[in-house]
Formats: C-alpha cells, sequence, structure tokens
C-alpha cells in the first residue's frame, strides 16, 4: 500500500510539472494592457499565431457574395401543361361537334365560353368561328402548338428589366425537375411576354403553311394569348448560394512568428497592439488551456506509466532478440504490411473521409490493427523487440499522415501495450482478451485527444471511440487467426503451442507414460524441478518444463536398458561390456531427435533433447572399464563415453541437464534428509559447472544459487521424512534406538556427507554464488 501510494504521489507532482512546463502563465498573474496607455511590459508570442485581418476578410466576403449568379429556374412543367391545355381544348370541341352537329348560335357561344375556361384566355367570335369552320382538326391544333413552344422553349421572363440587370455577368438556368443547371451569359436572348409576342408573329411565316394565309393572323392572335412566363427567378436558391459561397471565404490571415515582439516597454498601446495581445493571452490563459494541460499531463502520465510497466513486465531472459534472417525477414514483412495500412487508411480518407461532412480521417486511423504486429512479434520473438518494433511502426505513420502527432503517441502506447503479449498471453482466447483490453487502451488515449481539442462532448467522439475500440479487437482477432500461420512458416514456437505440447494425451507422451513409465515418472519430476527453477531465475517456464517432458523420449527405442524401467527384473548392462553400454546410453538422444522430428516436436524442444546431457561424461561405465583394463587410462578413451554434445545453448537446456542428473542421482540416496539432498544438488550443479557444460546457456552464478535452492525444496518434498517407530534391540540388551531423522544420531557417513556439503558450498561461495 506505502509504495502505491508513493507511486501515486510521484505521478501527481510529475502531471504538475507537466502543466506547469506546458502552460506556466496559469501560475502567474497576466500583464495589464490600456488602449492609448503606455506599456509598461515586453511582449513576445510564445508560439506562432495567425491573426485574421478583419477588413480584408470582409471585402473578400463581399465579392464571393457578388461573383454567385442568380439562380433562374426554367420550369418545364409549364410548357407541358400548356400543350396539354391547348390539346384538351381541341379534343373538347371535337367532341362537342360529333355529338351536337355544327356550332351555331347559342351553341356556338356556350362552345365559345367552354373554350375560354379550358384555356384560361378570351376568345374571339372571329376566332372562334374559323376553329369551327376547320372543325378543329389536328392540324390546326399542332400549328398552334408549333407557334406557342417556337417561343417557350427558348424561356421567357415576366420582368425583363431584372434580367438586364445581370448583363455582362451572366445567370444560371436551373431545371427544377431534372436538376440540371449552365450558365447563360448574352442575358438578352430570353423575351419577356411582348418580346415574347413580337418574335410570335415574325416565325409564323415560317411555321403557318402559306395554304393557310387567312389562318394566319387568327393562329398568331391566339398563340400570343396564350403564351405565359416559365422563367424566373429563385430568390431562396440564389440567397443560399450567397450565404455558402460567404461561408466558404477563409479568413485572411496574417502570421506572427513565435519569438516576435508584440509591443515593447514605453509603445502606446494601440488597436492592432491589443489584437495581437488579446490573442497571445488568450493562448496562456483560460479554461481551454487548462483542459490542454491537463491532456497533455495525462498523455504524458499515461505514457510514463506504459513504459515503467514493460520496463517491469518486460524483463525475461528467456528469448534472445532476433538475429537470424528468418527473424528479419519476418520484421521486414511486418513493417511492410504496417505501412501499407497506413496508406491504405490515407487512401480511404481521402475518398471517404473528404467526401462526407461527417466522416473524419481519424476515424480511419485509429481503425487500424496496427498493433498487431508488435503483439505478434512479441509472441514469436521477444518482448524488448516489440517494443522497439511499436515504437519505429509509430512514428511511420508521419510518412502518409503528415503533422500527424497524435496518431504518433496513439500507436506508440497501443505497441507498448501489445509488446506484453507474450507476459500476458497463454493461450489463444488470452489473445482476444488482449485486444478487447487494447481496444480500452485506444479509446482512453481517443478520449484526451479529444480533451485536448476541447472536443470531449462533440458528435464525432463516438464514431473515434468506436473506431479506437474495434482496431483493438481486430488487432487479437488478426493474431489469434494468424498466429498458427507465422508459426508454420518461420518455425517460431509460441506459449500457445507448448500449451498444446505440454498436454499428457500426446501421442508421444502416452506411448513414454505405458512403454518406459519409470522415465515418464522421471520426467514429470524433472518438469516439476525445471518449473519452479526456471520462474526462480525468470526463465521460460513452459518451455523448459515441455523440453523436461520429452527430453528422454529416445529411451522409447529400449526402455528396458535404463534403470528406471527394470522393475528390479534383470540389468541388461551386465551381460555387456561398459563401451556397448554406453553406446546405447548416448543413442538415447540421438533416438529422442529422431522422434522428435517424426512427432514434428518445435525446434526449442528438440534443441533441449539435443542438448539435455552436453558433452557430460558416463562415469559409471567409464570406471568399469577403466576397472577392467586395470587401471591404466591409456587403454581408455573417455570421448568414447561422452554424449555427443551439443552443451546446453539455453538456460532452459541448462536446466533440464541439471535437473535431470539431480533426480536421478537422488534416487540413490539412502536417507534423503534435507542436508543430504542439499549436498547431492550442490554437488551435481558444481560438477556440471567445473566440466563446463553450462558454458554456453548464460547461466550466472546467482542463478545457480537460485537454482540449487529451488531443486532443494522441489526434492525435499519429494522425499519428506515419514517417523520411523523405534525397533526392539536383539536378546540381550545393550541395543540403540534408531530414528529415522534425528540429525544428532547419524551415522559416521553423514558426518563425513556434511563435511563435504560444507567445503561445496564454501567453493560456490567463494565465486561468488552465495
Amino acid at each position: 500500500m506505502a509504495l502505491f501510494q508513493e507511486k501515486a504521489v510521484l505521478l501527481l507532482f510529475f502531471g504538475l510539472f507537466v502543466v506547469w512546463v506546458h502552460a506556466p502563465s496559469l501560475f502567474l498573474p497576466a500583464p495589464d494592457f490600456r488602449l492609448g496607455e503606455i506599456s509598461r511590459h515586453n511582449l513576445k508570442a510564445s508560439k506562432d499565431m495567425f491573426l485574421e485581418d478583419e477588413a480584408m476578410t470582409e471585402k473578400k466576403r463581399q465579392e464571393a457574395a457578388q461573383g454567385v449568379l442568380t439562380v433562374y429556374d426554367f420550369d418545364e412543367k409549364i410548357n407541358l401543361e400548356l400543350q396539354k391545355k391547348i390539346r384538351s381544348g381541341f379534343l373538347a370541341m371535337r367532341e362537342a361537334l360529333k355529338k351536337e352537329g355544327p356550332l351555331a348560335g347559342v351553341k356556338a357561344v356556350e362552345a365559345r365560353r367552354r373554350l375560354e375556361r379550358i384555356w384560361g384566355v378570351e376568345v374571339s367570335s372571329a376566332e372562334f368561328s374559323f376553329l369551327a369552320n376547320q372543325r378543329f382538326s389536328e392540324a390546326v391544333e399542332d400549328t398552334l402548338i408549333q407557334l406557342v413552344q417556337s417561343v417557350m422553349a427558348v424561356g421567357v421572363v415576366q420582368n425583363k428589366l431584372d434580367l438586364m440587370g445581370e448583363e455582362g455577368k451572366g445567370i444560371v438556368v436551373r431545371k427544377p425537375a431534372s436538376q440540371i443547371e449552365f450558365r447563360v451569359q448574352e442575358v438578352e436572348r430570353f423575351p419577356d411576354l411582348n418580346d415574347a409576342r413580337d418574335r410570335l408573329e415574325k416565325r409564323s411565316v415560317y411555321l403557318v403553311p402559306a395554304k393557310n394565309k387567312e389562318f394566319r393572323p387568327l393562329a398568331v392572335a391566339l398563340a400570343q394569348k396564350l403564351i405565359v412566363p416559365n422563367l424566373s427567378p429563385n430568390k431562396s436558391e440564389t440567397e443560399e448560394r450567397i450565404r455558402k459561397a460567404v461561408r466558404e471565404v477563409r479568413p485572411v490571415l496574417f502570421r506572427i512568428n513565435k519569438g516576435e515582439w508584440l509591443i515593447r516597454t514605453g509603445e502606446r498601446v494601440t488597436e492592432d497592439h491589443l489584437l495581437k495581445i488579446r490573442m497571445e493571452l488568450g493562448q496562456r490563459k483560460g479554461l481551454p488551456v487548462l483542459w490542454t494541460s491537463l491532456g497533455w499531463a495525462l498523455l504524458w502520465g499515461l505514457l510514463l506509466f506504459m513504459v515503467y510497466y514493460t520496463a517491469q513486465k518486460g524483463k525475461m531472459g528467456w528469448a534472445k532478440a532476433a538475429s537470424k534472417l528468418q527473424d528479419l525477414v519476418f520484421l521486414a514483412i511486418l513493417l511492410a504490411l504496417s505501412i501499407l495500412g497506413i496508406r491504405t487508411a490515407d487512401l480511404l480518407a481521402q475518398t471517404q473521409g473528404g467526401s462526407s461532412s461527417w466522416l473524419s480521417d481519424q476515424v480511419f486511423l485509429f481503425a487500424l490493427p496496427i498493433a498487431a504486429g508488435p503483439m505478434m512479434i512479441s509472441l514469436v520473438l521477444n518482448p524488448s523487440v516489440a517494443f522497439v518494433f511499436a515504437l519505429v511502426q509509430s512514428f511511420s505513420v508521419l510518412t502518409f499522415w503528415v503533422g500527424s502527432q497524435e496518431a504518433v503517441f496513439y500507436f506508440a502506447l497501443a505497441g507498448l501495450w501489445a509488446s506484453l503479449a507474450r507476459v500476458f498471453c497463454h493461450n489463444r482466447w488470452d489473445l482476444f482478451r488482449m485486444g478487447s483490453y487494447l481496444g480500452l487502451i485506444q479509446t482512453t488515449v481517443v478520449l484526451i485527444f479529444q480533451l485536448l481539442q476541447g472536443r470531449l462532448i462533440h458528435w464525432e467522439t463516438p464514431a473515434l471511440l468506436l473506431s479506437a475500440f474495434g482496431g483493438g479487437i481486430l488487432a487479437g482477432i488478426i493474431v489469434t487467426g494468424f498466429s498458427p500461420l507465422i508459426e508454420r512458416i518461420f518455425g517460431y514456437t509460441t506459449e500457445m503451442k507448448l500449451l498444446e505440447w505440454a498436454n499428457m494425451d500426446q501421442p508421444l507422451l502416452r506411448e513414454l507414460m505405458v512403454q518406459a513409465p519409470g522415465t515418464y515418472h522421471h520426467s514429470i519430476i524433472v518438469g516439476n524441478m525445471v518449473e519452479a527453477a526456471a520462474e526462480a531465475i525468470g526463465a521460460n517456464t513452459l518451455l523448459a518444463r515441455v523440453g523436461a517432458y520429452y527430453h528422454d523420449i529416445g529411451k522409447l527405442r529400449k526402455p528396458l536398458y535404463f534403470v528406471e524401467n527394470q522393475m528390479g527384473g534383470e540389468n541388461k548392462h551386465e551381460k555387456l561390456a561398459p563401451s556397448m553400454s554406453a553406446l546405447i546410453l548416448i543413442a538415447h538422444v540421438k533416438d529422442g531427435v529422431e522422434l522428435a522430428r517424426q512427432y514434428k516436436l518445435d525446434a526449442p524442444i528438440i534443441d533441449i533433447i539435443r542438448e539435455h546431457h552436453g558433452t557430460g561424461l558416463i562415469s559409471f561405465f567409464y570406471q568399469k572399464c577403466l576397472d577392467l583394463k586395470g587401471g591404466d587410462a591409456s587403454q581408455v578413451s573417455m570421448d568414447d563415453f561422452r554424449y555427443p554434445g551439443p552443451k546446453p545453448q539455453t538456460r532452459e537446456a541448462g536446466l533440464v541437464l541439471l535437473a535431470d542428473g539431480i533426480e536421478a542421482a537422488s534416487r540413490t540416496l539412502v536417507d534423503p534428509t534435507p542436508a543430504r539432498i542439499q549436498g547431492l544438488v550442490v554437488k551435481i550443479i558444481q560438477n556440471a559447472f567445473v566440466d563446463g557444460q553450462l558454458d554456453e546457456c548464460e547461466l550466472t552464478l546467482k542463478d545457480l544459487a537460485l537454482i540449487s535452492a529451488s531443486f532443494t525444496k522441489i526434492l525435499t518434498g519429494i522425499f519428506h521424512h515419514r517417523i520411523e517407530y523405534p525397533e526392539t534391540a536383539l536378546k540381550g540388551g545393550g541395543g540403540r534406538k534408531k530414528i529415522n531423522g534425528d540429525t544428532d544420531k547419524q551415522p559416521p557417513e553423514a558426518d563425513r556427507s556434511r563435511q563435504d556439503l560444507e567445503n561445496l558450498l564454501a567453493n560456490l561461495k567463494s565465486l561468488g554464488a552465495f
């Protein structure tokens, strides 16, 4: 609790420091400036500013308004309705002729009035008589329609004076029905009613056949009456376009560079001075500045926390940095995919975000599952490599999104969290859960960005939050789906894959349990030992345990030649020469590698199988052979009794080597007291150390001390003491009671073992192990 309070206080002071650095004016009184007075202060611009030239801006707005053309609506429906009206009148009159016969007298008067109602114009008696004489023929009907449409198709205005006011500027003619519009520069082409009637009379010469000359005046008179205006100004649309043009005028700004003098001591304060001073002081004071400073403090605090948390959890010594060619290829592919994703988001923002008034460009950027790269690297390589990759990847955003510093912070923080995937993800579900947490972190960062911009309560915020959370979820899904493919293509071994191999239902482990139960039991105990030791020294506990499970699978080829599987039966080595026995024991390493490849075990497990004996000496059969040769060492090659190696290359392989020898040797202890167990552990570790078997696996002396303590604890728990009831002495008395576990009454051999243990401990202490 105390440690948590100290961290909280540290973060608080850090936040206040960030606020003070970002906006020191929040803690200082502002200088006073009044119009017309002499300035008593010097004032410089704290950062680049842009001030609006209001007079020039207003001038540009007026020019923009004047440049908008008046919109005239050309109503095509009027033409169609007029044509329909003419045809309806003719049709009605033809039907009347059929029903009533010749129209004369009262019938003619009633028919003429009916025609006037249909057309909406006055029809003279002469005009009606002529039409009646022609029996309202379709030819006359078509001629009348052609006359009317000849002038109305161009467009007829009500007031010519308003239209002439647009001369030299032009107008926009719009057809509302089809939403087609076009600009017309020569406005004099559009007649009003008087001009249209004059044009109609001139065009009648061409439109009315010569044989119907007597009809021409009457047709022209009727057409002149029927013509109506169909081109009218649309004031509301014109005003809306003027307002839009004014809104689109950007303010005319002039720049004030950072460090430029706004006013000096002794100058008289003018309106221009006050405009600049208010802008500067407004940037230093007020609630927006406080919110901005708080946002920066939160952002840097979150970054500090993520760096600290990553450094704390990322101290994993069980994985080396990327050094192989396949690792370089893998990183290059991921970085290329990241850049491609950023470029794709940029293109989407240009094609979709730019054409939409509500969709922000950042929606596309924040939705990128770019954290999938560091997450995948952490799983298959190393959290430290993923950490560096995340930083490089975050700055690559600036390649396409110039000035997008927010995106750099966004992807850096997301990548820091994703680089911890190997620490927290032990199965496929953990990847999805980590993606969910990643989404929450990204939404938090977006909230901070909105706070910095003063847009926390804004209609765009939900879309950005949804985009950020979706990007995190998508990253988890991508890693979950593609991690098996990456494992197969590049030969990587993740913890999820190790968990699959650790399943006791694996065919190889089931066969080991049936064919070599002693070896199986031995492997399980070694697995428990190395797992505890790996946790103590910060190695890969899962890899160490799984490697221990499979390290002796080579014994499946000849299980009865290994003492743990003989179950008190015949020892097959009694009939063999020592050299042959050594060959059989050495062969189990080669056989184990072959079986591992046959069952397609991963490379790290195969390496542990190959290295778990290193180049160690099979001392029992070497000594036996030496005794047969009369003790003449020149007659026996020690290399024939050594395993071929290589020596352990990783800490996990080193742990298996030590645990394998210690567990096997612990079975020979007659009275496994804690002291004897500790002595045995220290002795075997020292022998392996002195023999150079640990030279290449990066185990330090401090690690050996922790390993020794861990192994001793596990074995003590396995060989725990039970109370041995006193036995009655032989007849005649004088016999002693022997109580198992009484360290004060141990036989002389125990005293010698204790002395040996003290010597061994002293030797390791001189090396710095304790």
